[in-house]
């Protein structure tokens, strides 16, 4: 899937330190974009570079620096802009909510007026998140496009009240922008505080060294909660399409695109469409790293679950109390049916599909 035809086209990507932005920034080289990659830092660029030469350009700016942003579009003139920045984590929103705001909601205010300023002809998308959906505490829930917004995080309500207002910028200045809501999605280049990523570097650490003298179990919350986990590079693929909805639905279709004009455009739900509990990502994690696990669930406290090495019985998993909250959803899935028939988006399912990746070798350097 290539961008339509013309002399080099620009695109531009804030957040392009993150999994996202890194993975994005390589994949729109690769296709001849000429890339503008917005970091907070020069000094994460080296960790986003692509071998591609010129084609990448990284600019150093904070996203809540709004003249400095404003400066940027106008001068990059984007054909394609993706708005990855933000605070990412709900734990920490609840820590600072007046930065999740920032980040999350003003910052986005900023960059619509100045794409409806200076360049209404960019086509912008907004990361949007599956957490800005309500559920049922403790209960399960399937989420499309169609699903109530009922955020329940500082995190979830400004990234609420921005596709709210991409929305309204859409129908109103007639700007084609697209919003793609994302389920959870991994890689090696997850950050740190991730469950995904938590658990691998545990199971990495175990396979360096199998018989350390007093290995600590590995602390995990709700062991049955059940959640939908894909593979990053798919949902990057997803990014693009969704953004070129106009052209990738036409040749889904094997017709004529439709006019290319604002209410052409629509959101979308990015998610596997399968939802695995933690405990079986625990489990298939420590078994790729060549560990057999004996699960105990007995007893009706989540605290007092866990699991033992099989060939040791040494204590592996533990429950820590503070991560359980009573709150969350048991089950939350993602219905990405529009995504599938409309775009031909096609993600891998299962476990294997991310956590190999993040097991390997290289993602100790990664």
């Amino acid at each position: 899937m290539t961008p339509a035809s013309q002399k080099r086209p620009n695109a531009l990507v804030t957040g392009a330190s993150g999994q996202d932005g890194a993975l994005l920034v390589a994949r729109l080289a690769a296709e001849g974009f000429r890339v503008h990659a917005i970091v907070r830092s020069l000094a994460d660029a080296p960790a986003t570079r692509t071998g591609d030469g010129d084609a990448v350009d990284f600019l150093e700016a904070d996203i809540l620096d709004d003249a400095r942003m404003t400066e940027i579009i106008a001068s990059v003139q984007p054909t394609e802009l993706y708005n990855l920045a933000g605070l990412s984590s709900v734990s920490r929103s609840f820590a600072d909510p007046y930065l999740a705001w920032l980040t999350n909601a003003v910052a986005v205010a900023n960059l619509l007026e100045a794409v409806r300023r200076f360049c209404p002809s960019t086509r912008l998308y907004q990361a949007s998140s599956s957490e800005m959906f309500g559920w049922v505490p403790g209960g399960a829930v399937t989420h499309s496009e169609d699903a109530p917004l009922l955020p329940q995080s500082p995190y979830a309500s400004a990234k609420a009240a921005a596709h709210l207002l991409c929305g309204t910028y859409r129908r109103a200045y007639g700007l084609r922008i697209a919003c793609g809501i994302l389920f959870n999605h991994e890689s090696r280049r997850r950050g740190p505080n991730f469950l995904t990523r938590k658990v691998t570097d545990h199971v990495r650490a175990l396979r360096a060294n199998p018989s350390p003298p007093s290995a600590e179990p590995l602390s995990a919350g709700n062991l049955k909660a059940r959640r939908d986990w894909g593979f990053a590079p798919d949902y990057v693929d997803g990014m693009c399409r969704i953004l070129r909805q106009v052209v990738v639905r036409g040749e889904v279709k094997g017709a004529e695109p439709e006019p290319d004009v604002a209410s052409a455009y629509r959101d979308y739900v990015l998610g596997t469409g399968q939802s695995h509990a933690v405990w079986e990502l625990i489990d298939r994690a420590f078994q790729l790293g060549g560990f057999e696990l004996t699960w105990d669930f007995s007893g009706e406290d989540p605290g007092a679950w866990g699991a033992r090495f099989r060939e040791t019985d040494v204590a592996a998993v533990r429950v820590d109390r503070g991560l359980l909250r009573v709150n969350d959803p048991l089950v939350i899935e993602a219905d990405p049916s529009r995504a599938r028939i409309e775009l031909g988006w096609a993600p891998r399912v299962g476990l294997d599909s991310f956590l190999e990746e993040m097991l390997s070798d290289a993602s100790a350097s990664a």
